[in-house]
């Protein structure tokens, strides 16, 4: 039984694999844009998504580079901040056409998944698959840090916090609606990504829509 389960394993794997691809995401834009306090009044929770538009690579870039990117290149830090710069976080990006982990570090997607996997990101699933992207957060643990495991677990769910209230503050400041949310059957979306429970934690999700 273990060798089946090892050889299904590696076939997945090599499938995954074979599928990767890069995509370039246009340069964000570091100027103009909603004033913040207009972006706060204009944020809330917006669930009814328009399935009639589509996700452009423009709106995936920006959302991106404002929840996890980097903006002083030269210390390698993000937008958000990250207790020790530990920055742990895992950016996973299922759109229509497949599943993307997002590189901060020269700002691109790495095609992981081909494929219309969106079910996997919330329990809501009828509402999940109308979101043009979900985004989905996972806590790298085996990351090097100079924290113990009791605050790991702690500031993963800081660090994502922030990351949150960046794409929500996206959303409110583009006219677009999102929204958080927890619940997800985590087992199954770690298993689609391949990633092992204990070295990776799902930490929370967020749909954004027209």
């Amino acid at each position: 039984k273990m060798k089946k389960l090892f050889l299904v394993l590696t076939i997945l794997y090599l499938i995954n694999y074979s599928c990767q691809e890069d995509i370039s995401l246009p340069s964000p834009d570091l100027e103009g844009g909603m004033p913040l306090y207009e972006a706060l009044n204009k944020r809330e929770s917006q669930r009814d998504f328009d399935t009639s538009k589509k996700a452009s690579l423009k709106i995936i870039s920006q959302a991106l580079w404002c929840c996890y990117g980097i903006n002083r290149p030269e210390k390698d830090l993000k937008t958000v901040p990250s207790a020790t710069a530990w920055f742990p976080l895992l950016t996973y990006v299922f759109l229509e056409d497949g599943v993307y982990l997002y590189e901060a570090d020269g700002h691109y997607l790495t095609k992981v998944l081909d494929g219309d996997y969106r079910e996997y990101t919330g329990t809501q699933t009828a509402i999940v698959k109308k979101a043009i992207a979900n985004f989905v957060f996972i806590a790298d643990f085996k990351k090097q840090s100079s924290l113990d495991e009791e605050h790991k677990m702690m500031y993963m769910y800081l660090d994502t916090g922030h990351v949150t209230m960046a794409l929500s503050l996206f959303t409110a400041s583009n006219g677009m609606k999102g929204f958080v949310r927890a619940m997800v059957d985590t087992n199954k979306l770690l298993d689609l990504l391949g990633l092992k429970e204990g070295d990776y934690y799902f930490t929370l999700a967020y749909s954004l829509g027209f």
